[in-house]
């Protein structure tokens, strides 16, 4: 079964090109290969938003042939251009070893740069790594600061694990109403591991 195109996220100030704007309605139209041949002529002038879209359409096999080493190329030159998504997808390859070789480090730091730039699923990921000390020192105050920035965006994982940081005392103090607090937000989110602790906490603070 043919796999639908991704979803094209594209900045404000790149859809003024006119190979983008071409590739964009036949994208929509269901015309993927014609599509990706207008993403390559934008993305070989240097615009971002078709560098990593060319990157998914390779990821997916959309128009093109599946090849991640060819997705890794093109997340590469969107990321370098600071396309946070591809800043993400392209820590995923490195730490999934997905498209190119496995690297924890080149995976945590495209992370970082993501994180920067304010993508919740990057600031969740780099959080992780700095617990488990993957592609960075283990850190934990640095890693609740990280969940806690996609938290405060809605991640209903990055809300758990903040909460387990503050149950815990882990990379700070304890503090079992701000357990309590992130516990709940991820309960109200459907989280059954939450709504579980949320129950719990509740009744040793009473």
């Amino acid at each position: 079964m043919r796999q639908k195109a991704p979803e094209i996220p594209v900045r404000e100030e790149d859809q003024n090109d006119p190979d983008m704007k071409n590739a964009l309605e036949l994208l929509r139209a269901g015309r993927d290969a014609e599509a990706a041949r207008f993403l390559l002529l934008s993305s070989n002038n240097g615009n971002p938003s078709a560098q990593y879209s060319l990157g998914l359409l390779y990821a997916t096999g959309n128009g093109v042939p599946e090849d991640f080493a060819m997705a890794v190329e093109y997340f590469s030159k969107a990321a370098e251009q600071d396309i946070a998504a591809a800043q993400n997808d392209l820590g995923m390859c490195y730490y999934d070893g997905t498209g190119t070789a496995k690297n924890d480090k080149l995976a945590a730091y495209w992370f970082g740069r993501a994180a920067k730039l304010g993508m919740a699923e990057a600031q969740l990921r780099l959080g992780n790594m700095y617990m488990s000390g993957s592609g960075v020192e283990k850190d934990f105050a640095k890693a609740l600061e990280w969940f806690e920035k996609a938290a405060e965006q809605g991640d209903v994982d990055a809300q758990f694990n903040t909460a387990v940081a503050y149950e815990s005392g882990d990379g700070t103090v304890k503090d079992l109403n701000k357990a309590t607090y992130w516990y709940s937000l991820a309960a109200k989110q459907g989280d059954r591991q939450a709504k579980r602790k949320l129950k719990v906490l509740l009744n040793k603070i009473d």
